[in-house]
């Protein structure tokens, strides 16, 4: 398969979505079990400064050995052998990273809302966030993908890692899960990082 032949051949089942700018994120990474990968993401900062930002909890993460991925920079991925890259998908990006063995030593990653972009993540994303798949507290304005939508891009995205992100748990990924779903990512579900 693939997605072996990169340098970090296990992936973690359960992702934790990491805001540096929420105190309370921070007390979860000192509790996350190195099973969980982390993606930091903040939206308010801009690039230099939220990288700037999460410097320290990239070493931390190194330390205990936790996978991470960070937004779109070849830079940082590359000095602090990040294990993935996330990517907003349009189709600027679709033709900016489309060239895949410019990424051999991380892996793509995205979140996919809608059919559009599914189609535009196909062909250059390894790993895939269908999102939002419940109602969130985070973004409750987003109205969540009908169970049908998300069946389908499951099974288009099939040959992909998938993952379900938005308002999940340990309790509700159970009827959820269908062969193509590796796992899920989350916030408010690391808590007390104990499975319900």
């Amino acid at each position: 398969m693939y997605y072996q032949n990169k340098k970090n051949s296990t992936i973690p089942k359960e992702w934790f979505f990491f805001n540096p700018e929420n105190l309370s994120d921070s007390k979860k990474l000192d509790h996350l079990s190195k099973n969980v990968g982390v993606i930091f993401f903040n939206k308010n900062l801009n690039v230099y400064n939220f990288l700037k930002k999460i410097e320290p909890y990239i070493k931390f993460c190194r330390e205990k050995k936790i996978k991470f991925v960070i937004p779109f920079s070849k830079f940082w991925c590359s000095k602090y052998h990040a294990f993935g890259m996330m990517i907003e998908i349009n189709e600027k990006s679709k033709k900016f990273h489309s060239t895949k063995n410019k990424y051999k030593n991380y892996f793509t990653v995205a979140k996919v809302h809608n059919i559009k972009e599914a189609f535009l993540a196909k062909g250059f994303i390894d790993l895939i966030f269908l999102s939002p798949v419940l109602k969130t507290d985070s973004y409750p304005e987003k109205k969540p993908m009908s169970n049908y939508i998300f069946i389908s891009l499951c099974f288009f995205f099939k040959e992909k890692v998938i993952f379900a992100l938005g308002g999940v748990n340990y309790k509700n990924i159970k009827s959820m899960e269908n062969k193509n779903l590796h796992g899920f990512g989350a916030i408010s579900c690391f808590d007390n990082n104990e499975k319900i």
